[in-house]
């Protein structure tokens, strides 16, 4: 039995483009999640336009170990005779690579799954939590040392989504994670992979495809960290637009603005979040990070994703829930 990318035997979780053809995603930490009866189930995946090296993904059986892959044409998952359910992450992929202007390099793009029989997953109740950042949001160099290329080629190997702080706080609160992390990118600045500026790309999966709301419960932004060496009154006018931006989409969400972990931009995020509160009647929630973790390294290690995860979710807890 072979199910295509669009069946609703297939469950997606973050910024996923599904059509009748394939399911795409650019942005690490997304998964998809299925359950079958079998022995084997044969995943594949579009691979056009791929570049050396492909992608890295985490494959997860039955609650199990996450293993991680490359990406492939084919992957196979071979287990006892029963049901399974599999879930599978964008680990990490190179933020060089395109991946919002066509044609798109560093994906991961979903184009069927073949096994013996699927079965419905059951219903995934948690509340959705999104988070708007950068490289640190994406877990980029969580695992620097690690050398196959001796370039930027090697982010695969030194990148986890999934021992970042946005994932890490999503485990700890039992909440849906929804990452959008984009090397390089700011309020003021694109991105790696060609990436708009936030304001920009927010609304879409890549260029030219919109997205509909996630409809989060919460939602993390954390930008500022590629904005430290803008002109800060351009800052604060493109984080107040981008707020006005997140804010018309979610409605009912509540919003939490963190100041990037380095210390910079803290006064002026500060700033405009009370003048946001204060001219559109809302309530978003500042939190200043400075101080949590170390400046440098700029993109923390896996100790310091922990650390940071550890104080938002609990001051998440403690105040918002």
């Amino acid at each position: 039995m072979v199910i295509k990318c669009n069946n609703n035997k297939i469950r997606y979780t973050g910024r996923w483009n599904v059509t009748e053809f394939s399911a795409t995603s650019t942005a690490n930490g997304n998964y998809f999640e299925f359950m079958y009866s079998g022995e084997c189930a044969v995943i594949e995946f579009d691979t056009s336009y791929a570049r050396v090296p492909y992608p890295h993904i985490y494959i997860s059986v039955d609650g199990g170990a996450n293993i991680e892959v490359s990406l492939d044409r084919y992957i196979r998952i071979s287990a006892e005779e029963g049901e399974h359910k599999v879930c599978v992450i964008l680990k990490g992929s190179v933020e060089s690579q395109h991946r919002w202007f066509a044609p798109i390099e560093a994906k991961v793009s979903l184009l069927a799954i073949e096994a013996d029989e699927f079965s419905d997953l059951p219903e995934d109740t948690r509340p959705i939590i999104e988070f708007l950042g950068d490289s640190i949001t994406e877990g980029i160099s969580i695992d620097v040392g690690y050398s196959n290329y001796g370039n930027n080629a090697d982010m695969v190997y030194w990148d986890d989504s999934t021992a970042g702080y946005a994932w890490r706080t999503a485990k700890i609160l039992d909440f849906r994670p929804v990452i959008m992390g984009y090397g390089c990118l700011g309020t003021t600045r694109g991105g790696a992979g060609g990436v708009p500026p936030v304001a920009e790309s927010y609304k879409y999966y890549s260029n030219g495809y919109e997205m509909e709301s996630q409809q989060a419960d919460f939602i993390v932004i954390n930008h500022g960290t590629n904005d430290r060496g803008a002109d800060k009154e351009i800052f604060k006018r493109r984080y107040f637009e981008f707020l006005d931006i997140v804010r018309e989409r979610n409605p009912l969400s509540k919003i939490i603005s963190l100041t990037p972990f380095s210390g910079c931009l803290a006064e002026e995020i500060k700033e405009v979040v009370e003048k946001y509160n204060k001219e559109k009647d809302d309530a978003i929630f500042y939190i200043d990070t400075t101080g949590w973790i170390e400046p440098e390294p700029l993109h923390p290690l896996r100790s310091g994703h922990k650390t940071v995860s550890e104080k938002l979710s609990k001051i998440i807890k403690e105040n918002l829930l």
